[in-house]
């Protein structure tokens, strides 16, 4: 090709790319689907690991856990299906749980038991941190939430935040009716009741105790398999509070050594219960 004609030719497409209807603006970059390696969604994700609120958008609460499972984490949320009702029950509210990916500029929700009232909240949005404001956005969506300290709509949520609390025999509370952050109450809790409560709700009630036994046996009861199932859940029997030995009845003695709090001394309350 004859150089001049070559360089005539690009200066007349560069002139064609300034005239109306013929300019075509190229996608920014943050507007693209980003592709993250493994490396980046773990990394990416630890620093997002925490607990949210917000009192007004479709993500009431959310909770992404540090609980691995395959490149993600686990996570659950109080979430608005914007259904409004007359009559109960009622779908406006779903508690939704699943798994999480998170890169530099995405995070990912995955939920397959979600029902379709909540599956058009799953999915990629782009993310913000501000502070204590985490925003997620996508197209035809916004909502920014506050970093809390935890979250529960139930006392067994709280469990699964690894939340630090007193050494004391007691048990998580929920403030449900103010702020829905987990509070640590020492003393042993009269349940409502144990009975029916799964092995999860179980274990994170301190007022309640699992029962494992054999999976199977025969009708006399006398053969039986070797595996241990769980068996129900009961209420413990109630025990005394102490803070030494000498508080305990004769023959018993207190849990805990007298004087002896946790091996940090950064938490105040040392307590056991009067066992044989």
């Amino acid at each position: 090709m004859n150089i001049k004609l070559g360089l005539s030719a690009v200066l007349v497409a560069s002139a064609f790319a300034f005239l109306p209807g013929c300019a075509v603006d190229a996608p920014a970059a943050d507007d693209a689907d980003v592709e993250e390696s493994s490396d980046e969604l773990t990394a990416a994700g630890k620093a997002l690991i925490g607990s949210y609120q917000d009192d007004t958008g479709a993500f009431r609460g959310l909770v992404l856990t540090t609980q691995k499972v395959g490149q993600g984490n686990k996570f659950f949320a109080d979430v608005d299906t914007g259904i409004v009702c007359i009559t109960t029950p009622c779908p406006s509210a779903e508690r939704i749980e699943g798994t999480f990916t998170a890169g530099p500029k995405t995070i990912t929700f995955r939920a397959p038991t979600a029902s379709n009232y909540s599956k058009h909240l799953l999915g990629q949005y782009k993310y913000l941190v501000q502070g204590d404001k985490f925003s997620l956005i996508r197209k035809d969506f916004a909502q920014s939430l506050e970093k809390t300290g935890s979250y529960c709509a139930a006392p067994s949520d709280c469990n699964r935040q690894s939340l630090i609390h007193p050494m004391c025999v007691g048990g998580w509370t929920c403030a449900t009716a103010t702020t829905n952050t987990c509070g640590w109450k020492c003393g042993i809790p009269v349940p409502q009741s144990c009975t029916g409560l799964d092995l999860s709700a179980c274990t994170a009630n301190a007022a309640c105790q699992p029962k494992f036994g054999p999976s199977a046996c025969t009708a006399d009861g006398r053969i039986c398999t070797a595996d241990m199932a769980f068996k129900g859940c009961f209420a413990k029997t109630a025990a005394t509070v102490c803070m030494s030995s000498n508080s305990c009845d004769g023959g018993q003695h207190c849990s805990v050594e007298d004087g002896v709090c946790n091996s940090s001394g950064m938490l105040a309350v040392c307590s056991g219960t009067c066992v044989n």
